[in-house]
């Protein structure tokens, strides 16, 4: 009967173990993956600064100089695409603290060729 304890002790053991070793493993992907994200910033990332537009459950960057909060209140998405040269669609921005006409600076690997052009934001940080 005693045995019988130690083996069912054993395997619990065992279980807690190799739940523990999961746990720390999935720490450290995590970690890894943020490093990973990190190093993209700061080593092959370009940027491109200009004011958020959210309008219609659609994000845009708009980089052109003339244009104004104003501008984006009284014009749909298509007439902003449509009337500025410098517009992208942002995909993947987390906008913590930021609101439509803040100006802000992106960081991005590529630039999807679309219409508009969509950007996968890597991070974006109010000015």
């Amino acid at each position: 009967m005693m045995y019988e304890n130690t083996v069912g002790e054993n395997r619990t053991m065992k279980r807690a173990a190799a739940i523990f070793i999961l746990i720390i493993v999935l720490l450290l992907l995590w970690l890894i993956g943020i490093l990973s994200q990190q190093a993209q910033v700061n080593e092959g990332a370009a940027t491109l600064e200009g004011t958020i537009v959210m309008k219609e459950n659609i994000i845009l960057l708009i980089e052109d100089k003339g244009f104004t909060l104003a501008d984006a209140e009284t014009q749909s998405v298509n007439e902003l695409i449509g009337n500025y040269k410098s517009v992208y669609k942002l995909n993947n921005a987390v906008l913590s603290g930021i609101k439509s006409g803040d100006m802000v600076k992106i960081w991005y690997t590529e630039i999807l060729e679309s219409f508009p052009a969509q950007i996968n934001v890597i991070k974006i940080k109010k000015l």
